[in-house]
């Protein structure tokens, strides 16, 4: 739509049941600006988090390749049901706000939570992002509010963080 604020937004996802409240302002501001809805659901890197836990190179030992083989057989069929997932989070925060559903688009990345958000904003051109924080104390805010807090501080859009839980 031109001349509206936002026409591509990308919401931040890690589809905890608390997230609808994040997924009803992305289908809401979608749908007032005629914006593209994307979403994103950012998975860790299991062989690297696991080697980093254990203080062990299992890519070096076991190989590179046969690890990957290994986790991508297994990622894809996650990610199948992570897309269904979000297109029923999606349908419902539209049928509660009375909206026609914007259709998303709907990726699942590997790695860094705020690397691959960001980097997803600066690469596809969007001009807001949406995601969900869950503090609800200090600590919460440390531990669980830090891949919001890293993406409000490295992404060059605005960034609506919705608390998720009172």
């Amino acid at each position: 739509m031109k001349g509206s604020l936002f026409t591509k937004i990308l919401y931040a996802t890690d589809l905890s049941e608390t997230a609808k409240k994040a997924a009803r302002y992305a289908v809401s501001l979608a749908h007032e600006y005629g914006a593209e809805l994307t979403v994103v659901n950012v998975v860790p890197d299991l062989v690297e988090e696991m080697s980093a836990g254990m203080g062990y190179d299992l890519a070096g030992y076991f190989g590179q390749e046969q690890l990957n083989g290994f986790y991508l057989e297994g990622l894809a069929e996650s990610k199948k049901a992570m897309i269904k997932r979000v297109h029923r989070l999606l349908q419902e925060a539209a049928d509660e706000l009375g909206n026609d559903l914007v259709q998303p688009k709907v990726e699942v990345k590997v790695g860094h939570p705020v690397k691959q958000i960001v980097e997803m904003v600066t690469d596809g051109g969007y001009d807001l992002v949406i995601m969900g924080t869950h503090g609800h104390s200090m600590l919460d805010d440390i531990l669980l509010g830090s891949v919001a807090r890293g993406v409000v501080k490295k992404s060059p859009v605005p960034v609506l963080t919705v608390r998720l839980n009172d």
